[in-house]
């Protein structure tokens, strides 16, 4: 199973890197991000009250990757649906190739992307705006990188595969994206002394603000234990419960 995966996966890799556009906006988003978001988030924080100074790099940095790997996840269903349209996926559907394969290999290339503009959004901020860096936190930071990307893509892959159309995709996803990025505290920590009571409860109820905070505690090396293993339980829950999704679909869908 673990040689098909790899197999489909150097296939799919092959395909993305040939997109040179996207490769080009993926390593230059996170860029622009820290560099136009950070120094706005840092006057913000500074005049908060009670706010110690730098956590804006801190708070922004971790939930940067985050938002980077969600995105790349996504990108991974249009990914399969130019599949749909090409009939790569009935050529594959006749192999003997096992659909967890099938499932694992077409979404590590979006975990591959995560972590190479992850790197890069590290390498920013620890050299250009000085945010300090453990190898702990940093290596934590990846880990939930990779298993934010694999989960939201396997959520791609099985709802391309049941929508198998674009507009309805595209629609979808501009519905979901917008609160529960806004609702994740990405670029501004949603906390009970900086939120409404109301604001804050409705971000408890997404999965997406846990996955934030344990990014953040880990690029703090603050780990707190019951938030840490609520927010490792939830990721790492997501993940196998996404990819066993995504196989059953593809077993159904391309049966």
């Amino acid at each position: 199973m673990l040689r098909e995966a790899i197999l489909i996966y150097r296939s799919e890799l092959a395909v993305t890197l040939r997109n040179k556009p996207y490769l080009m906006m993926g390593m230059i988003q996170p860029v622009l991000y820290l560099v136009l978001c950070g120094p706005l988030l840092a006057v913000l924080v500074t005049r908060a009250p009670g706010t110690p100074a730098g956590t804006s790099w801190v708070d922004l940095t971790p939930a940067l990757i985050v938002q980077i790997a969600a995105t790349n996840g996504i990108y991974g269903g249009y990914i399969l649906l130019s599949n749909l349209r090409n009939g790569t996926l009935d050529r594959l559907r006749v192999t003997p190739v096992s659909r967890t394969s099938l499932s694992l290999g077409k979404a590590l290339p979006s975990v591959t992307l995560s972590l190479i503009q992850s790197v890069i959004i590290l390498v920013l901020a620890g050299g250009v705006f000085g945010v300090s860096l453990s190898v702990v936190g940093v290596l934590l930071v990846l880990a939930i990188a990779a298993l934010t990307s694999m989960t939201i893509a396997c959520c791609s892959h099985a709802i391309v595969l049941k929508l198998k159309n674009e507009d309805a995709f595209s629609s979808l996803v501009n519905i979901a994206i917008l609160p529960l990025t806004l609702l994740s505290g990405i670029l501004l920590p949603i906390t009970p002394d900086r939120a409404p009571t109301w604001l804050y409860v409705l971000s408890r109820l997404n999965p997406l603000a846990y996955i934030v905070d344990i990014s953040r505690a880990s690029f703090r090396e603050t780990l707190p234990l019951v938030p840490t293993l609520m927010g490792a339980v939830i990721i790492i829950a997501l993940a196998a419960l996404a990819l066993r999704w995504n196989t059953r679909t593809f077993q159904t869908e391309t049966a």
